[in-house]
């Protein structure tokens, strides 16, 4: 893919911007959907910094890096082996989701009701968000490393960085986001693309803030 020195500007520059952005959101109380449906306008202030996000992780890659667009193809069957992992890996994500989401105290102000007027276009942008997330760190971030420094170094360094970028979440999140960024990297390596990291990601994710959003509208009802 032929990995250069602007690519790591260019890499160090989206990087350091959105940790700012995530500084500023955990200030705001709106770093993720279970802190932002309990302050005014949260969705609609998470829904700019994805948007954000879109822009630093995806679209400037995509546009000024064209030999990663590669790993947005499709691949071939992976084996049945791999498939079996990855299939695994979903169904384990999805239950680790729902229980972890069981366990979060959402209920705690009442400005939470308007928020879900957003809920719609707040999924459509998150899940755009996920995929260049995923570009961004098991694409262009892990293939540019991967190119210099062999496979270890370049996990190491991916979720490290991934770790980073997740300092501002729970210490339960920060400690799972070490093995997860570490099993998405592998994945991206054997299938030399980002759709089955993308999709173990957004299954995560999905299901852990539709369950929030679902106990939520549970409790708004017994009001």
């Amino acid at each position: 893919m032929g990995t250069n020195i602007n690519i790591f500007i260019l890499i160090s520059f989206s990087f350091v911007i959105y940790f700012i952005i995530s500084y500023v959101s955990k200030i705001l109380k709106v770093q993720n959907v279970a802190t932002a449906i309990s302050t005014k306008n949260g969705l609609r202030l998470i829904n700019v910094k994805h948007i954000v996000g879109i822009i630093l992780f995806g679209i400037i890659f995509y546009l000024l890096v064209p030999p990663y667009r590669s790993l947005l193809a499709i691949q071939e069957f992976p084996g049945l082996i791999l498939l079996l992992l990855f299939l695994t890996t979903v169904f384990t994500s999805a239950i680790l989701a729902f229980n972890s989401a069981k366990d979060k105290d959402i209920f705690q102000a009442e400005t939470i009701r308007h928020s879900f007027n957003n809920k719609s276009f707040y999924f459509i942008i998150r899940i755009i968000f996920l995929f260049s997330y995923e570009f961004f760190f098991r694409g262009i971030l892990f293939f540019s490393l991967l190119e210099l420094n062999g496979l270890f170094i370049a996990i190491t360094i991916t979720t490290i960085l991934y770790v980073l970028i997740h300092v501002f979440d729970t210490k339960k999140e920060i400690i799972g986001a070490i093995p997860f960024g570490i099993i998405l990297c592998l994945f991206s390596y054997y299938t030399q693309s980002i759709w089955m990291a993308f999709i173990i990601h957004m299954t995560l994710s999905v299901v852990y803030e539709l369950s929030i959003l679902k106990q939520l509208s549970h409790k708004i009802k017994l009001r």
